[in-house]
């Protein structure tokens, strides 16, 4: 038995693509749906790029009986690709979570994940020592080396915990969580003669917003993320501007700077109208690998929209026009 030295999909952005970072994050936000794209490029000076790409969605569902608290179901799409060979992940998860306020402005929610997809690679994409005929390199002769397969599919499980802080008096807020995936430890082998598991991947992270006054708020966020002998940590800060605070025309821009420790700097711009959020981030590449990338870490873009239904009045009365 072997194991992958491999990591899964990450974003700079880790805070804007919450059904990833954590299924107790479904349903868990200020409205009732809520739709997200992300895009990353990565390394685009090294001969393949990594692209990473996801949509997801999530809604509350208010049950009778469930007092103070609510289920929230989401739904994700996660592709990414990178090397010669095409190597690819595709996967759908579902989430459901659970969220129970325990406090005036407190909330705790506990959520799981069924994810099914695809490991798969391209070998027409790549060449192989025995091409060589002793002379030059001959892409064009046939390979003893070869593969059971070229895709492996898998199904992955996943669960978290979220603390969730809302001031009911200004816009401060605040969340702190875990989560681990492929608990299952999938196999993505491609050979019949070899299994090739997928290490857990856990987190731990924390992020919100403080309001300073009328016009500003300071964001600050963290997170710890490992998985086998890999592990990455994010620092980073961003300042708010409430440019506009009218109803149906809120407007607010958002400056920010990040740190992956030992790896890059990551400047932010995101601006906020209505219930939509854009935000460009980009990544200045600082570790060894630098020399590769010219510094180029790459961009990153997210997109977010949230609708928010209008409740009906508890008494409704009909004032007829004649």
């Amino acid at each position: 038995m072997y194991s992958s030295s491999a990591q899964d999909i990450h974003f700079s952005q880790f805070y804007n693509h919450p059904l990833y970072l954590n299924p107790a994050l479904s349903g868990v936000f200020s409205g009732d749906q809520r739709f997200t794209g992300i895009y990353r490029n990565q390394w685009a000076d090294v001969p393949v790029p990594y692209l990473s790409f996801s949509a997801a969605y999530d809604e509350k569902w208010y049950l009778p009986g469930l007092k103070n608290g609510l289920l929230g179901w989401g739904l994700a799409f996660v592709r990414d690709q990178a090397g010669d060979g095409d190597l690819s992940w595709s996967f759908l998860h579902g989430n459901i979570a659970y969220t129970q306020q325990v406090g005036d402005e407190l909330y705790l929610s506990g959520g799981f994940s069924l994810a099914g997809g695809q490991r798969a690679f391209d070998p027409d994409q790549l060449f192989f020592g025995d091409q060589f005929n002793g002379d030059i390199f001959d892409p064009g002769l046939p390979t003893l080396d070869g593969f059971d397969r070229t895709a492996a599919s898998f199904v992955n499980l996943g669960a978290g915990l979220n603390l969730y802080y809302q001031s009911q008096d200004t816009r401060s807020l605040a969340y702190l969580g875990t989560a681990f995936s492929n608990l299952n430890r999938p196999n993505l082998s491609f050979s019949d003669r070899e299994e090739v598991q997928l290490n857990t991947r856990g987190n731990l992270y924390a992020f919100g917003l403080l309001e300073v006054n009328e016009y500003w708020d300071i964001g600050l966020r963290g997170l710890w993320h490992f998985q086998g002998s890999y592990k990455e940590v994010v620092l980073g800060a961003a300042a708010k501007l409430h440019l506009n605070q009218n109803l149906g025309e809120e407007l607010a821009l958002q400056l920010g700077v990040g740190h992956r420790l030992n790896d890059a700097i990551i400047g932010e711009l995101a601006v906020f109208y209505q219930n939509w959020r854009v935000t460009m981030s980009y990544d200045i590449n600082t570790s060894p690998f630098r020399v590769a990338t010219n510094r180029r870490g790459g961009p990153e873009l997210s997109i977010q929209h949230i609708i928010t239904k209008v409740k009906p009045p508890d008494e409704f009365k009909s004032c007829p026009i004649f």
